[in-house]
């Protein structure tokens, strides 16, 4: 495994571009872009693995969005939390059973 020396991520963008050029050293967002680009290819114009084991790509400006979450911290009910785990509960299930079916 290749050791990342520079923990420096970068967005840049030019107003009235379609495009965004990115870099990456974390590991996170590494793997979410190598990913993208194995399942939409023809989305990038060009996607590059550094030696160092950073990426850079050309993505459409579309993609990039800022999420600063939730304003207030929201605050559950029990009866809420329970919902709330059966439904996570259920959809792990949900996709065991789709991984177990794509490996018959």
């Amino acid at each position: 495994m290749i050791h990342i020396e520079n923990n420096e991520n970068m967005l840049e963008f030019i107003s009235g571009e379609r495009n965004a050029t990115v870099t990456f050293t974390n590991r996170k967002h590494i793997n979410r872009l190598r990913k993208l680009y194995e399942e939409r290819r023809n989305e990038f114009s060009y996607f590059i693995e550094n030696k160092d084991g950073s990426v850079c790509a050309k993505i459409p400006l579309k993609w990039i969005k800022i999420n600063p979450g939730s304003k207030t911290n929201r605050v559950l009910t029990e009866s809420q939390k329970e919902a709330a785990r059966i439904r996570l509960e259920n959809y792990r299930k949900q996709k065991r059973l789709e991984k177990d079916r794509q490996m018959q």
